[in-house]
This record gives C-alpha cells, sequence and structure tokens, in this order.
C-alpha cells in the first residue's frame, strides 16, 4: 500500500511538471505574420512593414488599432515606443487594422572561426 501510495504522488509530480511546463513557453498566434518594420507614426497611428504575401515581398502600410496589444520579445507588455525601423515582428490583423504587435528576436547569426 505504501508503495502505490508513492507511486501515485510520484506520477502525480509529473504531470504537474508537464502541465506547468506547457504554461511556460510563449503563446504565438496562430494568426501572426512575420514583418520587419519600415516606419513607425506614433502620431498617425500607422506602420509600415515589409511582410511575404503570396511568396512576394511586399510593403504595407497598416492603421493601428485603437485597443492594440503591444509586446516585447519576452511577450511582457510593452509600448510602442519599443519599435523602431529594422525590428523583425509578429503582427496579427483584423479588417485592414494591427490588433497585437509583439517584437521577435533577430535570427542568430552563426560567426564564423577565424582561419588562423
Amino acid at each position: 500500500m505504501l508503495r502505490s501510495l508513492l507511486c501515485s504522488v510520484v506520477m502525480l509530480g509529473v504531470c504537474a511538471h508537464f502541465v506547468g511546463a506547457d504554461d511556460a513557453k510563449p503563446k504565438v498566434d496562430k494568426d501572426a505574420k512575420e514583418a520587419k518594420i519600415t516606419k513607425v507614426d506614433a502620431k498617425k497611428g500607422t506602420v509600415t512593414v515589409k511582410l511575404e504575401v503570396e511568396g512576394k515581398e511586399v510593403e504595407k502600410t497598416f492603421k493601428l488599432a485603437e485597443d492594440i496589444e503591444y509586446q516585447d520579445s519576452t511577450g511582457k507588455v510593452a509600448t510602442v515606443a519599443i519599435f523602431t525601423a529594422g525590428d523583425l515582428v509578429l503582427i496579427v490583423e483584423a479588417d485592414g487594422k494591427v490588433t497585437k504587435m509583439k517584437k521577435k528576436d533577430k535570427p542568430d547569426t552563426i560567426k564564423k572561426p577565424d582561419s588562423k
């Protein structure tokens, strides 16, 4: 009986670990599109980005929704001030307006070893 109880406690701990690990992963919106900012105009409430549409890179200007969600690369709440030209972002668009914009980490660059 003691062995059954001990095994149950261990299994409960393992299950709790996996549930907690799932919650720790940053949530990625399935409708998010990857883009590169070319211009942000906070006063006009617009953002111009380059993104891929049907295999071609195009530049589009979007209005920023009044209730837009800004997030930094870790998923923490941010302001429009952290976004600048050249930033990689994930954007969610609805009705021609950006409703969510999340800063994306720049891709890792591989450094070549010195040839010495």
